[in-house]
């Protein structure tokens, strides 16, 4: 695990602003590092240790050191990192407040609009894919913890024991990675057809033309932007604990809320680019960009707690188990359990 950090760190640093898109690597390992030192202490000791908030952090900027693995794995997976919302809250004539539920009936509602996912961009759907892998990951590992502990024979302890440690690597690496995906969405210039510069677009009030996306998530944070200036601005939990295992909709709802008031920090970001505020040391940009962070840092870190206890809704393994079921003692701890976790 020591290992993989040290790899990650080592590769970050030769990193330039230039080099890194979406936060950079700063912002994105600062996003994933304070959503990660603010989860509570009901969520599992793993994913709070100090050697976990750093693997957590370290792979902030993880799906960005991808881009460019090759013609294959650019096409398909660097739209979902964006979305390209237009001033009327669509996207090619999908309402965000409307999206499909799934990949592919966005496909289908964008076709008939003459796009693609690949080209109007998915970060919705990478965002809410993420919250699931998540649930299942916590959900595994609730079974497996319990069943390490309870199990009667010391050879299936050991067995479950195993198992769970896995997922310990697993689930920590999901998140990490994850927490890219949420970080992309704070950004407004990742939700926004004016990504880089205003654009063929009418623009009244005359904003920049200038390509401005690497010098406000990287340059200018990398210089003015901190821990403190954002920890500062990161807004309490206001997510209530679900009583029952989340629907599709629901998860929607909360990532489309987020996407929502980032797409609200379009014009105030280009307000402040047409006055060069981001390239210098501006106080209304400084404080503009760090609460941006703050939202990421903050969705990140609900999210995630949300994920874990919503994982106690969840089945897990083959034939599957409610996991509530397993840790209420009504299924067997035996070999078959846990064959079904492998």
């Amino acid at each position: 695990m020591k290992i993989r950090i040290l790899a990650v760190a080592a590769s970050l640093a030769l990193l330039t602003p230039q080099s890194a898109l979406a936060w950079g690597s700063k912002g994105h390992m600062m996003i994933n590092r304070l959503a990660a030192t603010g989860f509570p202490a009901a969520m599992p000791a793993f994913v709070r240790t100090p050697d976990a908030v750093r693997e957590i952090a370290a792979l902030g900027p993880e799906e960005d050191l991808l881009k460019g693995s090759g013609v294959s794995w650019d096409a398909d997976y660097d739209p979902g990192h964006y979305l390209d919302l237009g001033d009327d809250g669509k996207v090619d004539g999908v309402s965000l407040s409307a999206l499909p539920p799934t990949m592919k009936a966005y496909a289908l509602a964008l076709e008939l609009e003459h796009a693609t996912p690949w080209s109007a961009g998915y970060l919705p759907y990478s965002i809410e894919d993420g919250f699931e892998q998540m649930r299942d990951d916590f959900a595994y590992w609730r079974v497996e913890a319990y069943a390490a502990q309870h199990a009667k024979a010391a050879a299936l302890r050991r067995g479950f024991a195993i198992e769970r440690n896995l997922r310990e690597v697993l689930t920590l690496r999901d998140l990490g990675v994850w927490g890219h995906f949420v970080a992309d969405a704070c950004q407004p210039l990742h939700v926004t057809v004016h990504f880089n510069g205003w654009g063929h677009y009418p623009n009244p009030r005359g904003f920049t033309q200038a390509p401005i996306h690497s010098l406000f998530e990287s340059s200018f944070v990398n210089r003015y932007e901190t821990d403190a200036l954002v920890e500062a601005r990161v807004a309490p939990n206001r997510m209530l604990a679900p009583q029952h295992l989340l629907s599709q909709a629901e998860i929607g709802s909360i990532v489309e809320a987020y996407l929502r008031g980032t797409g609200a920090a379009v014009v105030p970001l280009y307000e402040i680019a047409s006055k060069g505020g981001f390239n210098r040391d501006d106080a209304a940009a400084v404080r503009f960009t760090a609460r941006q962070l703050a939202r990421g840092v903050a969705e990140l870190r609900d999210l995630s707690n949300l994920a874990w206890q919503d994982s106690l809704y969840v089945s897990t393994g083959y034939p599957s188990h409610g996991v509530s079921d397993v840790l209420a003692g009504k299924v067997p701890l035996n070999a078959k359990l846990l064959a079904g976790m492998q």
